[in-house]
């Protein structure tokens, strides 16, 4: 029953599912533009509708276009690039998905 339980609660997520994160329920998207990636700590800072989230990325966090081929490092990527953003809230937002708009 739990299961069954879980497997609704995740078909009614109010965002769409990512394509290799698994999906929880601690599991939160969001989207919006980046404003700066600091390699050095593994952070990604985006503007999103809610302010600026800082979200902690680990080299293995995987990035994806819209088609979904690799886009490489997510603290590389552009000022400004639109994406949406797949995390769990664990002593700040944990990406685990990245997809560039």
């Amino acid at each position: 029953m739990p299961a069954l339980l879980l497997a609704l609660a995740l078909a009614a997520a109010p965002f769409p599912a990512p394509r290799h994160a698994p999906v929880t329920e601690r599991t939160r998207c969001d989207s919006g533009a980046v404003l700066s990636g600091d390699p050095a700590r593994g952070l990604l800072r985006v503007t999103t509708p809610a302010g600026v989230v800082t979200f902690q990325v680990g080299p293995d966090v995987p990035v994806f276009d819209r088609a979904g081929s690799p886009a490489g490092p997510a603290v590389a990527l552009a000022h400004g690039r639109r994406v949406r953003i797949w995390y769990v809230v664990d002593a700040g937002a944990q990406a685990q998905e990245i997809e560039v708009q």
